[in-house]
């Protein structure tokens, strides 16, 4: 019987695929998520706050997102929530008010929330 020698291989390094809320999606300020989550009567979660900043970054955008790509776009971003996560969540902001079933699983920011969102502004580098 002869034994062949397999070649050796380098292992890869993993990097941890973690964001933080500070260091996420560029886009919406997480001071002014907090606040409409805290306005709606919802407590502050990270799961709440990707749902909600996913549903900013849609509606700057110019529309609703269904919850299964808005589940989708949260793996992409290395957001470890699972689809049912996600429903249960956007179920507790449709019923807070600050998100709108639009229908075949589709969701938006209400229209009054709609105004309170704007992009974040790049933060200038120089000392004034």
């Amino acid at each position: 019987m002869r034994v062949h020698a397999l070649p050796r291989v380098q292992p890869v390094a993993q990097q941890p695929v973690c964001l933080m809320v500070e260091e996420s999606l560029p886009g919406v300020d997480h001071r002014q998520l907090r606040r409409m989550l805290q306005q709606a009567g919802l407590k502050t979660s990270m799961p709440r706050l990707k749902v909600l900043e996913m549903l900013c970054l849609a509606s700057l955008q110019g529309g609703g997102i269904s919850s299964r790509l808005l589940h989708e776009r949260l793996v992409e971003a290395g957001e470890p929530l699972s689809l049912v996560s996600v429903r249960q969540v956007l179920g507790r902001m449709v019923d807070s008010g600050l998100v709108v079933a639009q229908g075949g699983s589709r969701f938006c920011l209400a229209p009054a929330w709609e105004s309170t969102i704007s992009p974040q502004r790049p933060r200038s580098s120089s000392a004034a």
